[in-house]
Order: C-alpha cells, then structure tokens, then sequence
C-alpha cells in the first residue's frame, strides 16, 4: 500500500470527515438548483472546507477511483460553495489539475490573467494543459487524462474498446482520429457503425464538418459502391447498412468504428451486428476495430468471439462533471416538494421548495417537478415511449406561455408545413417545448435537437431514443419510472445511460438528475452504479431458450407476436446457424461463439443447422446475407417464383421503378407473394404496406403521406360505425359504442411506426431477399438479360426516394424531406453525388426555391451551399 493512499484511507475514516463531506455536497446540490430552497444544508465553514480539500489533494495522488471521486467532488462543489474564497478556487483548480480535468478547469476559469495564482500553481497548470492539449483545424483542445491515454494509444492499437461515462468525449477522440488517418493517406476507407438513423446524420455532419470542404474525400450515409468515388472514403452505417455493403461489394476496411457497442446484446440487431464486425474484420488482416460503449465490461470475452483475441480495453469510470442524483416527492403540504440528495449512504435532506403549484395529482407531478425546478439550462424530461412523450410535453406546455423567440416560430413553421397542420408539436414548440421519439423523420427530431441545445427549446420530452448515441446532454434531467413501454422494466445500465446525460462537459461543472417519486419505484436502480455487460445476443438466445432455437431449426419458427420477445432473436439465431451450415462453416462457428454452452447441446445446434440446411437447399452466399429473414421462407418463395416462371409469368415477378404507371400492381402483387410466402401473414396487412411503401418510395411529402392514413382512418370509423348501426338495429340492447373522434397525433404516430417497423426495416430485409432469390431465378432459368431490369427497391424503401438524384442527395447528407423537395427541381433524375453537389454550390439564389428555413438551414450546416445564396 501507497503512503497516500494509507492517509487516504486514515482520512476517509475518521469520524467528522463523512459528516462535513455531506454537508459540502448537499450545499453544493442546492446551490446548482434554479430554485430556492428552505432549511437547505448549511455549507461547511472555511476551515472545515480547507481541511477537505487538504484531504482531496491527498486523495488525487491515489489511482484508488473512489478516492479521486471524492477529490473532484470536493473540488467542484467547493468552487460552487465558496465562490468568493479565493483560497478554495485556487485549491479546487489544482485538484482539477491533478485529476487532469481539464474541460472543467476551463469552465471555472476567470477571464484575464490568473493574478490570484503563485507562479508555480499557474505554471503547473498551464504545462499540464499543455501536455493534455491537441490540434484540432485551428484549435488546440486540451484534453482529460482519460481522453490523452486513449488519444495516444488508438495509432498503435489493431483492436481497441473504449469506455467511459456518457458524454466524456469517446466519439469526439475516435472522429478526430478516423478524420486524421483519411487526411494523410491516399487511399483509405473507413466505417463508422451507428446503432440507429437518427445517430447516422448526426456523425456524418460531424465528420464532413472536420474534413471540410474541397476534401477529396466521399462521407456516405447509403450503402452503394460508387465506382467513380475518390479513393478515400467514409462510410456511417447502420448495422442494417452495412450488412447491404457487405452483401454487394468486397470492399474492405482500413478502420471499423462500432458505437455504442454494448447493443451487441441487443436481440436480432445485435446478432447482425456481430455477424458484420467478423465479416469486416475478416476481410484484410490490416484492418483496425475501435469499439466503443459507456461503462460497460466484458469486452475481452466478445473480442474472442468476434475473432479478436487480442482485445486492449481503455477504460474509465470517471465522469468530468458533477452529477447529483436528487429524490423528489411531494410534501404533506399541496404546494411543496421535499428534496434530498441521493448518497451512498442513503438520501439526505437538501430542503423543501415552495411555489404556487400544486403537485397532488401523481400523473402531472412529473412535468409539475420539471417546471418548477429546471428553469435554468435544458431539462431532459423521460417518457416511456412516443405516447407518453406527447402526453408528458403537453403537461409542459401547458405551464409555460408563448415564446416570442422568432426561431421557435420557424420551427413551427417547419413543422406545419413538412409534417401536419394539425400535429400539436407546432403550438408546443412555440413555448419552448418539444418531444422527441427515435420514429419521427431524420430532418424533424435533428431540428428539435438543434433547437435544443442552442437553449431555445428548454423542455424536451423524450424516450430511450435518447438513452444511447445522440450527443444531447442537458443541465437537468427528470425520470419519474424505472420502466418503459407498457411497464417493462429498463436495463439499469441504461438508464444510468440517461442519467449521465446530466452536466455538459465544457459548458457545465455539475448537472442535476431528478427522481420524482423514487422511493415508491419498485426498484431503485439509480442507488448504485450499473453499467453495461456487453455480451453476444446470439450466445445469450441460445443459453436461454435453447429448446426453442432447435425447434426453430427443425422448421417450427416462432410467429412474431407483439408479446413474444424471444420470437424475433430465435428465429435470426436460427438463421444465423442454417447459413453457418450452407458454407460448412457451423461446427466451428458453434465452437468458437457458444464454446461456455454444454457440448451436448452444441452438438444438437449442430446437427439441426446442418439437417436444415439440407432441407433448404439454398446456396450458401445466399443465405449468409439474407439470414435475418426465415430461410425455410426463402425456400417457399424460390419454389413459388419457379412456378411464376414456368408458367410465363416472369414479368409478374419484376419490381418496377415506383414512379412508373404500373407500379401499384407490381408492388401489390410483390408484397402479397412475400408476405404471403415468406411470412405467412395476412394478404390485407400486405396490401396496406405496399401502398404505404409505394407513397414513401415515391417521395411523397409527409403532410401527404400522413393526409393519407388520416383519411384511412376515417373511412374506418366510417366503416365501425355503419356494422355498430346495423348491429344495434338487429338488436337494440346492444351497447357497442361508436368510436370517437380521430385523434391526429394517433394517426401520426401509427404511421411513423408504420414506415419504419415495417416500410425501412422488415421490408428492406425482405425486399433484398426477394431481389437476390430472383436474379438467383432468372440465372437459373437462362433469363440473365433481365436481372439487370430488376429495381432496387429495398434501397428505396430505406432511403424514401425512388430517384439516382434523390438518393445522391441523401449521400450528401440531406434528409428525405430536403431530398424530396429538391429532386423535382433539377431536369435530371439520374445525378451522380457529384452532380448534385455541384448543382447545388452553384445555385444563384436558394431563396427562390422556396424550401423554407430549415430545410435551407440543414442546406447551410452540410456546406452545400454558401451562407450568402
């Protein structure tokens, strides 16, 4: 043992330092509160804060991380405390400086020059920033220390995870690191995998930001091969995409980027991400793996099963601000909250608040808690999904007035003119309120987190979409549920996840999480920290329901039931092992990837994938890219397009381009077969999709798409009320009730789940299997010449558009809505990127396009036209 840390320990444990410790950080938490509290927490005197701070600089000598956790509470709340002792300032920065806490250090600097300082205390700091600092374009940033461990070590690491707390700066290093290897070579292609759409535009912004313009260099969000693409490349991809890439091309891969890796355990997702970082991976020995999670473990084991054992782990549990957990309920009195700051020792009081709110009715309490108590900085507010989003922002609004800020108008501009008039998101925005859902389209959720955190919006209601991935972290947090949906628990890591969304690196020293309600959640997951244990889904699917997965492989695959979680993860984990078989691969896949499992049941995976596989007698390079959907499905749909053949009707089989006048029957007739073949669902919800999909290929507008589904809906309840009229005139007792009046934000919300449930994820999968099985047909049947006639669809099912100039659009960077509006423009549906690029830096006058603010703005932060046109 350490002589620091022996004193650490000896300091720690005597008897008055826990109790003048909880008062700093209860003085410190009130004070970080926009809002005054009665019988807060008297702070500690000045000489009790000199001897804790004497303790923390004792304790920042120790690697120990409890220690140095102490040592930066003990140094930033005692600069919120004792904001006027000059002697604690200078104290608390040198105890930033020893922690190398740099981004904090900058935040509580003064401006002019450090009078107050010794040289010897300005000197240190200014050589340890130093050492800490990197150039980024013009600037020098100085960095934590976790962040300059992991900056140095990423040149010389082939296989590397990073992680460390929400928003510690991982993506901003590994960006900067994939920025400067394109820059300085002359060929490179690289592939950021993002988990979800909504984290692609934002990646992709940020990366052709970093390059700047003039780079020769192509930033693609779109699966495709550009055979006239320059010889650097950066591909940002869904697993989903990258999937695609893998399956048409033998590109391979100087640097693979997985973020938020720990969705490796993610169900189906996570088996087809895994299946993707092996087959990049496998491609070139020279290819560098950067994974990257917050707080989370186990990537030694996952390292071994994607097939790289030599997996360094860089890793810290460090965050650079202060997070206080704080408990919220109500007090006995009506217009009170009791606050309490949430500690290892259990809450302890911080004081009462209060207001001329009411907070009695526990279903508004949350909004009533956020609204009296994140008015400064933005308040994250958590909903258990879409629904409750909406419910939980109109609560919001109805506690806060019209803003007359003019970009809140434009917004909701935007959001009647591009979505619905009548979609209630326009009036909220208008007070400062928003919510926010992973379903919305790309252009309209970028642009309420835009207009978040340049503070113009200053309530945001949102679901898990925000748990992972997207840079939005606030001042404030509120969570009133450990649960999500319809009353599922949530993954603790996650939600910690969440919580480490509270407090701004570089814009704050402490951020605030309030738990409404907490001592009467069921479970009380944010008492202690839990991360993330990253593990293989396809593992864990066949250690938990390996009855089901054999059976599955012996051709009773589960229906995909609402209700029925394991469904969707069996039937890919089956997939995944029929195609195993196919390429004689199984027996050591199985080995390697379920090698804890017990050898009995490996080998009863085995010989089941290996009978299957016989049974569907599909070629390997089929199903290794198409495993996702049920191969025995493939098998139905192959043998009924060889019977549409032999009976002359090959054209029927042909997807068209979707602009074309037959479109509406080649897409029925195609979603029908897959659905009816693969699926064996229903031939109505088959003919609802494909009309839907048609719309979205199309690039029908959003308020079009969605005047649609209202005036479906319409019809149904027309149709409801005419059997109910008939039904109580065949019986008068009858007590069937009407349904009532069409609610548009239902509407709204069913169909943006809709297009991307079913449009953009399982008939994108099915669209390619359907694709390849009939270019495999065609070569089968001495028909070559057509399967250079077959359209991609399911690129522009993804995508939204049906046009070469409107998917070029889209690899720029524009979302479908700014894609759709400028394809009718220009005389040319067939523009490469370049084209489109070139079209677009050459536009005299964007005005006259009249494509209104944001889309303009979305033109303007992508650099694709000047800041003055």
């Amino acid at each position: 043992m350490s002589f620091a840390l022996d004193l650490s320990d000896r300091m720690a444990g005597h008897q008055a330092f826990s109790e003048i410790l909880g008062r700093l950080e209860r003085s410190g938490a009130a004070r970080s509160i926009a809002a005054e509290l009665e019988r807060a927490s008297e702070p500690p005197s000045d000489e009790e804060l000199h001897k804790l701070l004497y303790c923390a600089g004792v304790f920042v000598q120790t690697e120990h991380l409890g220690y140095r956790r102490m040592a930066q509470s003990i140094a930033l709340n005692a600069l919120i405390v004792a904001a006027g002792n000059e002697g604690a300032y200078e104290r608390g920065r040198r105890i930033l400086t020893d922690l190398g806490n740099f981004p904090a250090l900058a935040r509580v600097a003064r401006p002019g020059p450090e009078t107050g300082s010794s040289f010897l205390d300005a000197l240190r700091r200014t050589l340890s920033r130093e050492l800490n600092s990197v150039r980024v374009g013009a600037e020098w940033l100085p960095l934590t220390d976790f962040q300059k461990d992991t900056w140095d070590e990423l040149p010389e690491a082939s296989a590397i995870a990073v992680s460390a707390p929400t928003s510690a700066g991982k993506s901003f290093l590994v960006i900067e690191h994939l920025c400067r290897r394109v820059e300085r070579a002359e060929a490179f292609c690289a592939v950021y995998v993002a988990p979800t759409r909504a984290l692609l535009s934002e990646v992709s912004a940020k990366i052709q930001k970093r390059l700047g313009e003039g780079a020769d260099i192509r930033v693609s969000t779109v699966p495709t091969i550009d055979p006239a693409a320059p010889a650097r490349q950066v591909f940002v991809l869904t697993q989903e995409r990258l999937q695609v890439l893998l399956a048409v091309s033998s590109v391979t891969f100087d640097l693979v980027v997985v973020d938020e890796a720990q969705n490796l355990s993610d169900g189906s997702r996570g088996m087809i991400l895994q299946d993707t970082i092996e087959q990049a991976v496998r491609r070139s020995g020279a290819t560098r793996l950067v994974l990257l999670a917050p707080g989370a473990r186990g990537f030694e084991t996952i390292g071994a099963t994607i097939g790289v054992p030599d997996m360094n782990v860089a890793r810290s549990e460090l965050p650079s601000v202060l997070q206080n957990r704080i408990q919220v309920r109500k007090a006995e009195a009506a217009n009170a909250l009791v606050l309490e700051l949430l500690t290892p020792e259990g809450p302890r009081p911080l004081g009462n608040l209060r207001s001329e709110r009411g907070f009695d009715v526990p279903e508004s309490r949350l909004a009533a808690a956020a609204l009296e108590l994140g008015l400064e900085g933005g308040s994250l507010v958590y909903a258990t999904g879409p629904t409750d989003a909406e419910k939980v922002a109109r609560q919001l609004a109805h506690g806060r007035m019209d803003d007359a800020n003019p970009a809140l108008a434009e917004i909701a501009h935007f959001v009647k003119e591009h979505i619905h008039a009548d979609y209630t998101l326009a009036g909220m925005i208008r007070k400062g309120v928003a919510f926010h859902y992973g379903k919305m389209p790309t252009l309209l959720r970028e642009t309420l987190e835009g207009a978040f955190r340049d503070g113009h919006v200053k309530f945001l209601a949102c679901t898990t979409t925000l748990f992972e991935g997207i840079n939005l972290p606030a001042k404030n947090v509120f969570i009133d549920t450990p649960t999500r949906g319809t009353g599922k628990p949530l993954d603790p890591a996650a939600l910690w996840n969440f919580a480490g969304r509270a407090g701004r690196m570089s814009k704050d020293i402490v951020g605030n999480v309030f738990l409404v309600d907490y001592e009467d959640w069921p479970e009380k997951p944010l008492d202690a920290f839990v991360g993330y244990e990253v593990q293989s889904s396809f593992l864990k699917t066949a250690s938990d329901v390996p009855d089901r997965l054999v059976a599955a492989l012996e051709g009773a695959m589960p229906p995909e039931l609402p209700n029925d979680d394991d469904a969707t993860r069996v039937r890919a984990a089956a997939g995944l092992l029929i195609s195993r078989a196919a390429g004689d691969d199984v027996q050591g896949y199985v080995d390697r990837t379920l090698g804890s499992l017990d050898a009995g049941l490996r080998v009863r995976l085995t010989e089941a994938s290996i009978a299957a596989s016989k049974h569907i007698a599909l070629p390997a390079s089929l199903l290794a890219t198409n495993w996702t959907v049920d191969p025995f499905g493939l098998r139905r749909l192959y043998d009924n397009m060889l019977e549409k053949v032999a009976a002359g009707e090959t054209r029927s089989l042909m997807p068209v381009n979707p602009l074309g006048r037959s479109a509406s029957t080649s897409y029925g007739a195609i979603f029908t077969r897959i659905h009816r073949e693969v699926n064996r669902g229903s031939e109505g919800f088959a003919g609802l999709v494909s009309g839907v999909a048609l719309d979205w290929m199309r690039g029908l507008p959003y308020p079009a798409l969605l005047a649609k589904a209202v005036r479906r809906e319409e019809r149904r309840n027309e149709k409801r009320r005419e059997a109910n009229r008939i039904k109580r005139e065949q019986n008068p007792r009858s007590r069937v009730r009407d349904p009532g009046e069409i609610v548009v934000d239902d509407v709204i919300r069913r169909e943006f789940d809709l297009i991307e449930d079913q449009v953009r994820f399982r008939y994108v999968q099915l669209g390619k299997a359907y694709v390849d099985i009939l270019a495999m047909v065609l070569r089968e049947t001495e028909q070559d010449g057509m399967v250079g006639d077959i359209y991609d669809f399911p690129l522009a099912l993804e995508l939204g558009i049906a046009t070469k100039s409107g998917w070029s659009f889209m690899e720029l960077g524009l979302s479908r809505i700014a894609a759709a509006a400028l394809q009718p423009e220009f005389p040319d549906s067939h523009l490469t990127p370049a084209a489109a690029r070139k079209w677009l830096a050459g536009i005299p006058d964007v005005g006259a396009l009249r494509l209104g603010p944001v889309i303009v703005e979305e033109l303007r932060r992508l650099r694709l036209i000047s800041h003055q046109s």
